[in-house]
């Protein structure tokens, strides 16, 4: 091996996913590998168990971890907020647990803010500056803003909540935050099956199959999926009103089902100020449901991320 072979940092990023913990493997800044498991369903220890065997088996030189919830990536802990997760997350040192199994320097952050890295470096944004993100996902939804190519972040790793601003001020309740009809209670996969089923006399399984009907010809399904596209469009029209935005990116593991039924409604939303605002471009996720573990992986590779040590005291 030479010099400069030796040098090549192997980066891992792993999002911990509600029903998949999917990785990938960065090295010269290409996705070298990619894979997925089952989440296990038996709490907290389990899943930090899966998370350390499957960063032994890549043997990289820096991790990092994609959360689906509150945390403090100063301090490395889970926060006490939101965790869609099952376990006693909140207050847990996740960072400083991982880092010590898996003896290389680690990172946490939060999964939407991963998935806008992922995608401004090597997905539907590369080249842009200025770009917001939405993830759709089964149980929730996240987003991000990147300025002058650079993904915003605060400490406790909250900028960017997109899917919390009010679409319906007296909606329906939010359970992940508190608040009434935000964007997460038009467009996260629960919310679409939960949205339909209100409607509707039949019960569908999950989101594809509200989509499934919608293909049929179910006006129902067709209309839901219109509506959570409306608000969708809303979010990111009045955001795009106040920053400057060169595009709007959307993905997320139910993106693929749902943005076909949606686009439309996203586009009309996002054309209604043209004499204030730059109409963004829309564009779907390039990198698919890997986004957050590219993200992460792609993180610890910044200049600013911490090199937290790969021991601590026993």
């Amino acid at each position: 091996m030479d010099k400069r072979e030796a040098l090549v940092e192997r980066l891992l990023g792993i999002e911990m996913g509600v029903d998949e913990l999917r990785w990938a493997l960065i090295v010269e800044g290409s996705i070298e590998t990619k894979g997925s498991s089952r989440t296990p369903r038996a709490g907290l220890v389990h899943l930090i168990d899966a998370v350390t065997r499957t960063t032994r088996e890549h043997s990289p030189d820096r991790l990092g971890v994609a959360v689906p919830g509150d945390l403090n990536r100063t301090t490395g802990v889970v926060g006490m907020g939101s965790m869609n997760l099952v376990g006693p997350w909140a207050g847990y040192p996740l960072r400083d647990e991982l880092a010590y199994r898996v003896g290389c320097p680690t990172e946490i952050l939060n999964d939407a803010r991963a998935f806008g890295h992922g995608e401004l470096v090597l997905g539907a944004a590369k080249g842009l500056e200025n770009v917001l993100f939405i993830m759709l996902h089964r149980g929730g939804v996240g987003g991000a803003y990147a300025f002058e190519g650079r993904i915003l972040a605060s400490a406790d790793d909250r900028l960017g909540e997109f899917g919390h601003l009010t679409v319906e001020p007296g909606g329906a309740h939010c359970p992940g935050c508190g608040g009434r009809g935000c964007l997460e209670t038009f467009a996260s996969g629960q919310a679409i099956v939960r949205r339909f089923r209100a409607r509707s006399s039949w019960s569908p399984s999950g989101v594809t199959a509200v989509t499934e009907a919608a293909a049929d010809g179910d006006q129902v399904a067709v209309a839901v999926l219109a509506e959570s596209g409306h608000a969708v469009g809303i979010v990111l029209n009045s955001l795009a009103a106040a920053f400057p935005t060169q595009a709007a990116v959307v993905g997320g593991d139910i993106a693929s089902a749902v943005l076909p039924w949606m686009e439309d409604a996203i586009r009309i939303r996002l054309a209604e100020r043209p004499g204030s605002t730059f109409e963004p471009d829309l564009l779907p996720a390039s990198l698919g449901v890997w986004g957050p573990a590219v993200g992460a992986a792609l993180t610890v590779a910044l200049p600013s991320s911490s090199t937290r040590g790969k021991e601590r005291e026993a």
